[in-house]
């Protein structure tokens, strides 16, 4: 088993939109509120069990980690033993809807057909469309949560469009780009719709297997 630490909540995203991750640790000792309102962001749009690091002494914040998602709490500072048996019990709760989750090998959305594995997008006819990384990984998230609004910086986090510039303006040129290469009349989409100071959103039904 290994671990992979993100030293920033940016950081963070970005690694859990790339790749599927068995289990999460967040320390929310010293900045507690932010920490849970950040699992609850986490959990709205992954399934990763989560265990949060408390400070000792607090069940109110216990009980908010758990309304927002958390599986599982811990004080700080941790028994060893007991931090270790915790993630075990995690892991092999959470080991039946992982195994499903690797099941997933094609995801169909409009005729287009979007291998998460091979990272390669077919269209209707298909022919394989060239998508740079940061277009995949947009089309990526666009599926994993269809019908729902997905904030720029929720995009930003899915990529490594980086942010040398305005966020917004890096997601919208990247989806600009990749409108032109899935939609019938980029100039007036019909797949991923812009939704007015909020984000955009898919508007396909979407299907695995």
């Amino acid at each position: 088993m290994s671990a992979t630490i993100a030293s920033s909540r940016l950081q963070l995203r970005r690694r859990l939109y790339r790749q599927r991750y068995n289990l999460l640790v967040v320390d929310a000792v010293l900045s507690s509120e932010d920490a849970i309102c950040f699992c609850g962001q986490v959990r709205s749009t992954e399934t990763v069990p989560i265990l949060l690091l408390l400070p000792p002494n607090r069940p109110d914040l216990v009980v908010s980690a758990l309304s927002v998602g958390a599986d599982d709490c811990m004080p700080a500072p941790v028994s060893l033993p007991e931090f270790i048996a915790r993630i075990k019990s995690l892991l092999r709760r959470s080991g039946y809807a992982n195994a499903l989750l690797q099941q997933v090998t094609e995801i169909g959305f409009s005729g287009f057909r979007l291998n998460p594995g091979e990272r390669v997008l077919r269209g209707p006819d298909g022919q394989i469309i060239n998508l740079t990384a940061a277009e995949f990984d947009l089309m990526l998230t666009f599926c994993r949560n269809p019908g729902r609004l997905m904030r720029r910086d929720e995009l930003l986090a899915s990529t490594y469009v980086g942010v040398a510039g305005p966020v917004a303006r890096s997601i919208d040129v990247h989806i600009s780009r990749l409108r032109r290469k899935i939609e019938i009349d980029p100039q007036r989409p019909k797949l991923l719709k812009t939704v007015r100071l909020g984000g955009y959103l898919l508007t396909a039904k979407v299907t695995t297997r």
